[in-house]
Protein backbone atom coordinates (compact mmCIF):
# COMPACT_ATOMS: atom_id res chain seq x y z
CA UNK A 1 0.00 0.00 0.00
CA UNK A 2 2.80 2.30 1.16
CA UNK A 3 4.51 1.63 -2.17
CA UNK A 4 1.19 2.43 -4.03
CA UNK A 5 0.61 5.94 -2.22
CA UNK A 6 4.26 6.98 -3.39
CA UNK A 7 3.45 6.27 -7.27
CA UNK A 8 0.76 8.12 -7.13
CA UNK A 9 1.87 10.92 -5.51
CA UNK A 10 4.81 10.86 -8.65
CA UNK A 11 2.13 10.55 -11.14
CA UNK A 12 0.37 13.90 -9.61
CA UNK A 13 3.27 16.21 -10.89
CA UNK A 14 1.87 15.14 -14.58
CA UNK A 15 -1.40 16.62 -13.69
CA UNK A 16 -1.58 20.72 -14.56
CA UNK A 17 -0.76 22.30 -11.25
CA UNK A 18 0.87 25.62 -9.45
CA UNK A 19 4.33 25.80 -10.10
CA UNK A 20 5.77 23.89 -7.19
CA UNK A 21 2.51 23.09 -5.64
CA UNK A 22 2.89 19.12 -5.65
CA UNK A 23 2.73 16.15 -3.44
CA UNK A 24 6.25 15.29 -4.13
CA UNK A 25 7.74 16.27 -0.43
CA UNK A 26 4.52 14.50 1.11
CA UNK A 27 5.93 11.22 -1.31
CA UNK A 28 9.51 11.37 0.15
CA UNK A 29 8.21 11.92 3.75
CA UNK A 30 5.73 9.40 3.28
CA UNK A 31 7.90 7.12 1.52
CA UNK A 32 10.66 7.02 3.93
CA UNK A 33 8.72 6.58 6.95
CA UNK A 34 6.47 3.62 5.51
CA UNK A 35 8.15 1.91 2.73
CA UNK A 36 10.42 -0.96 3.80
CA UNK A 37 14.39 0.13 4.85
CA UNK A 38 15.97 -1.10 1.99
CA UNK A 39 13.29 0.95 -0.21
CA UNK A 40 12.86 3.97 1.71
CA UNK A 41 15.55 6.03 -0.04
CA UNK A 42 15.99 4.69 -3.52
CA UNK A 43 12.07 4.25 -4.55
CA UNK A 44 10.87 7.54 -4.50
CA UNK A 45 14.05 9.27 -5.40
CA UNK A 46 14.17 7.09 -8.67
CA UNK A 47 10.56 7.64 -9.41
CA UNK A 48 11.32 11.11 -9.01
CA UNK A 49 14.02 11.38 -11.28
CA UNK A 50 12.69 9.73 -13.86
CA UNK A 51 9.61 11.64 -13.71
CA UNK A 52 11.83 14.29 -13.75
CA UNK A 53 13.96 12.85 -17.07
CA UNK A 54 10.08 12.15 -18.23
CA UNK A 55 8.61 15.97 -18.09
CA UNK A 56 11.68 17.78 -18.98
CA UNK A 57 12.31 16.00 -22.09
CA UNK A 58 9.32 14.96 -23.64
CA UNK A 59 6.82 17.55 -21.86
CA UNK A 60 8.85 20.71 -21.46
CA UNK A 61 11.42 19.61 -24.25
CA UNK A 62 14.51 21.20 -22.12
CA UNK A 63 17.71 19.04 -21.37
CA UNK A 64 18.82 18.51 -17.81
CA UNK A 65 21.91 20.72 -16.27
CA UNK A 66 24.70 18.88 -14.73
CA UNK A 67 23.70 20.48 -12.13
CA UNK A 68 20.15 17.80 -11.51
CA UNK A 69 21.86 15.03 -10.07
CA UNK A 70 22.51 17.44 -7.18
CA UNK A 71 18.83 18.42 -7.19
CA UNK A 72 18.18 14.46 -7.15
CA UNK A 73 20.66 14.41 -4.28
CA UNK A 74 17.87 17.14 -2.21
CA UNK A 75 15.08 14.82 -3.17
CA UNK A 76 17.19 11.94 -1.43
CA UNK A 77 17.99 14.48 2.07
CA UNK A 78 13.43 15.31 1.87
CA UNK A 79 13.68 11.18 2.07
CA UNK A 80 16.13 11.03 4.93
CA UNK A 81 13.93 12.93 6.41
CA UNK A 82 11.29 11.09 6.19
CA UNK A 83 12.85 8.23 7.53
CA UNK A 84 13.82 10.04 10.45
CA UNK A 85 9.79 9.60 11.00
CA UNK A 86 9.77 6.11 10.99
CA UNK A 87 8.02 4.82 14.37
CA UNK A 88 7.63 8.03 15.47
CA UNK A 89 5.43 9.62 13.68
CA UNK A 90 2.99 12.01 15.23
CA UNK A 91 1.18 15.28 13.90
CA UNK A 92 4.01 17.09 15.58
CA UNK A 93 6.96 15.16 13.58
CA UNK A 94 4.93 15.04 10.38
CA UNK A 95 4.50 18.65 10.69
CA UNK A 96 7.91 19.13 11.36
CA UNK A 97 9.22 17.18 8.81
CA UNK A 98 6.62 18.87 6.32
CA UNK A 99 8.26 22.10 7.35
CA UNK A 100 12.14 20.81 7.52
CA UNK A 101 12.14 19.35 3.65
CA UNK A 102 10.91 21.68 1.62
CA UNK A 103 13.68 23.77 3.47
CA UNK A 104 16.12 21.42 2.72
CA UNK A 105 15.39 21.23 -0.27
CA UNK A 106 14.94 24.78 -1.17
CA UNK A 107 18.77 25.34 0.06
CA UNK A 108 19.90 22.67 -1.93
CA UNK A 109 18.11 23.35 -5.39
CA UNK A 110 18.78 26.57 -5.10
CA UNK A 111 22.57 26.46 -4.44
CA UNK A 112 22.66 24.21 -7.52
CA UNK A 113 20.98 26.80 -9.68
CA UNK A 114 23.92 29.06 -8.57
CA UNK A 115 26.27 26.29 -9.13
CA UNK A 116 25.90 26.41 -12.80
CA UNK A 117 26.67 30.09 -13.31
CA UNK A 118 24.35 30.54 -16.72
CA UNK A 119 21.69 32.70 -14.30
CA UNK A 120 23.88 33.64 -11.34
CA UNK A 121 27.04 35.01 -11.43
CA UNK A 122 29.65 32.73 -9.08
CA UNK A 123 29.65 35.62 -6.20
CA UNK A 124 27.82 35.90 -2.48
CA UNK A 125 25.71 37.96 -4.40
CA UNK A 126 24.97 36.36 -6.63
CA UNK A 127 24.28 32.81 -4.37
CA UNK A 128 21.95 35.86 -2.17
CA UNK A 129 19.98 36.91 -5.73
CA UNK A 130 19.57 33.12 -6.54
CA UNK A 131 17.89 31.98 -3.23
CA UNK A 132 16.10 35.39 -3.34
CA UNK A 133 14.56 34.51 -6.95
CA UNK A 134 13.47 31.09 -5.66
CA UNK A 135 11.61 32.16 -2.47
CA UNK A 136 8.02 32.75 -4.68
CA UNK A 137 8.57 28.77 -5.42
CA UNK A 138 9.56 28.02 -1.59
CA UNK A 139 6.13 29.49 -0.92
CA UNK A 140 4.50 26.71 -2.99
CA UNK A 141 6.71 24.08 -2.15
CA UNK A 142 6.10 24.49 1.86
CA UNK A 143 2.10 24.38 0.86
CA UNK A 144 2.59 21.51 -1.29
CA UNK A 145 4.33 19.58 1.54
CA UNK A 146 1.92 20.43 4.13
CA UNK A 147 -1.09 19.59 2.57
CA UNK A 148 0.50 16.39 0.81
CA UNK A 149 1.93 15.33 4.24
CA UNK A 150 -1.11 16.01 5.74
CA UNK A 151 -3.48 13.83 4.09
CA UNK A 152 -0.97 11.45 2.93
CA UNK A 153 -0.35 10.37 6.82
CA UNK A 154 -3.76 11.32 7.67
CA UNK A 155 -5.32 9.10 5.58
CA UNK A 156 -2.95 5.89 6.04
CA UNK A 157 -3.16 6.57 9.46
CA UNK A 158 -7.72 6.36 9.54
CA UNK A 159 -6.45 3.18 6.98
CA UNK A 160 -4.64 1.87 9.71
CA UNK A 161 -7.52 2.36 12.23
CA UNK A 162 -10.02 1.22 9.91
CA UNK A 163 -8.16 -2.45 9.21
CA UNK A 164 -5.88 -2.99 12.20
CA UNK A 165 -5.26 -6.26 11.46
CA UNK A 166 -3.51 -5.84 8.35
CA UNK A 167 -0.53 -4.01 10.57
CA UNK A 168 -1.17 -5.44 14.23
CA UNK A 169 2.68 -3.94 15.07
CA UNK A 170 1.78 -0.65 13.81
CA UNK A 171 3.96 1.39 11.51
CA UNK A 172 7.19 -0.82 12.14
CA UNK A 173 4.95 -4.52 10.65
CA UNK A 174 5.43 -3.91 6.84
CA UNK A 175 9.01 -2.09 7.33
CA UNK A 176 11.29 -5.18 6.81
Amino acid sequence: MAYLVVVLAVIARFIPHVPNFSPVFGALLFGGAHLRSRDAFWFPVALLAVSDIVLTWHIYHMQLAWTQWIVWAAFGAVALIGRRLRNRVSVGTVLAAALAGPVAFFLISNFAVWLDWQLYPPTWRGLLACYTAGVPFFRNSLLGSLLSSGLLFGAYGLYRQKFPATHPDGYAAHQG
